[in-house]
């Protein structure tokens, strides 16, 4: 709280809300009036315990875990009371008290729950998610061998990689499996085959935080170690500025809704969205060739912004688009889709939500490719698809993956809460 006193801005601030608890009337508890000490606790524990969706009494005792075994689900309207708005009679959500969390996977007596902190994005590099735990939530799962150790992975497992031969390639590989989950996980971070340092030197600076050096050779960091910071950064970026896009465009068609066909023309909306789908796929390319790992965790964002974009194409913009095109979008669709998942799997395992939602994608990306143009699919040589029948059984066996993963996730809160 020193630093926070020290702080002019912060001070103001903390004034302000004290003339506004006065006026509105706000009290301690015991009735008492606030003051800034009250303040401050009351900002460091939203800082420190909140969420992007608010501050709960239950989930502020969840501590953080980069393999973590459970997933919180954010309040949506869908699931709230259903309200006059605005005394109005238009019918209206309002979001409901809670916050939902649910297992992902199988736990043993007397394994502590986990979540991990950050919500959206989750798929972020290991400096940025670094930096933003430490500034949030006052910890560091540091670099290297100290990450290492924060996976709590045994000390004999190698840090090589994972080839496709380990897992894609091998029948009996278990995606479950503790080790092989948090072996992939580090391996999402290796940048052609190195673990990239990191550092928070700010903090360092104001003697807050050791930073942790990398074992391997006492310096700090060299040439190629900025470089690979510097890669991830630099995609990260273009992700940032690629999604704001993404956003901005998403708005524009839902605004028009059924004007599409006048609106598009004049706003140039159906070109742009076009044209990010292409910056899009050919951001993947490059991020793939800079990366120097098929897996990194900075291509999962990559690719599931590629879907979202493509999907936006295919379902707000179809009536500008000949056949040719639509089935050119999908065949570069499910060869994304296919890798997403892949890598989903190795980190999140196999009964996690977000690999139902994209079993849904791929299930969907080969229906219409059967339906539209079964030449141009089995032309993919994707795996396991040589034939139409491995293509409708991939089909088939996604579709059973989705419908069996969503069942895992009832969210029945409501149900439950009556009881």
């Amino acid at each position: 709280m020193k630093d926070m006193d020290g702080d002019f801005n912060h001070v103001n601030e903390v004034q302000s809300l004290l003339a506004m608890a006065k006026e509105e009337n706000i009290t301690n508890s015991d009735g008492s009036p606030l003051n800034s000490r009250d303040i401050n606790r009351l900002l460091l524990a939203l800082r420190y315990n909140g969420f992007e969706s608010g501050i709960y009494l239950h989930f502020s005792m969840f501590n953080h875990d980069e393999d973590p075994n459970c997933i919180k689900f954010r309040p949506s309207p869908e699931e709230g009371i259903e309200t006059k708005a605005n005394n109005s009679d238009d019918n209206a959500r309002k979001l409901p008290h809670y916050s939902e969390a649910r297992t992902t996977r199988y736990v043993r007596k007397g394994e502590a729950l986990t979540l991990h902190y950050l919500e959206n994005p989750r798929e972020v590099s290991h400096a940025t998610r670094r930096k933003i735990l430490w500034d949030q939530h006052r910890f560091d799962i540091g670099v290297e061998n100290a990450y290492r150790k924060f996976l709590h992975l045994p000390d004999d497992v190698t840090f090589n990689g994972i080839s496709d031969d380990d897992v894609g390639g091998t029948k009996d590989y278990d995606y479950d499996d503790q080790t092989n989950r948090r072996r992939a996980i580090y391996a999402s971070e290796l940048v052609n085959g190195e673990f990239p340092d990191s550092s928070l030197e700010e903090h360092k600076a104001m003697g807050t935080i050791n930073n942790t050096t990398n074992s391997n050779n006492g310096n700090s960091k060299d040439q190629d170690e900025e470089e690979d910071v510097t890669v991830t950064s630099n995609i990260e970026k273009s992700l940032d500025d690629l999604e704001e896009m993404l956003q901005e465009l998403q708005h524009i068609f839902q605004n028009t809704k059924g004007a599409l066909n006048q609106a598009l023309p004049y706003s140039g909306a159906f070109e742009r969205a076009a044209a990010l789908e292409l910056t899009f796929g050919e951001l993947v390319t490059a991020s793939r060739s800079s990366l120097g790992n098929d897996h990194h965790i900075l291509l999962s964002r990559c690719r599931r912004m590629h879907l979202d974009s493509i999907e936006l194409v295919l379902s707000k913009c179809s009536d500008f688009l000949t056949e040719k095109q639509s089935v050119e979008l999908m065949a570069r669709f499910l060869p994304t889709v296919q890798m997403l998942l892949e890598s989903q799997k190795r980190r999140l395992g196999s009964h996690h939500t977000h690999d139902a939602a994209t079993y849904q994608d791929f299930s969907m990306g080969i229906q219409s490719l059967l339906s539209h143009s079964s030449r141009r699919l089995l032309s993919l040589k994707l795996e396991g698809m040589g034939s139409l029948e491995e293509c409708s059984m991939m089909e088939l066996y996604c579709r059973r993956e989705k419908e069996r993963i969503e069942r895992l996730y009832p969210r029945d809160v409501e149900e439950i809460l009556e009881m």
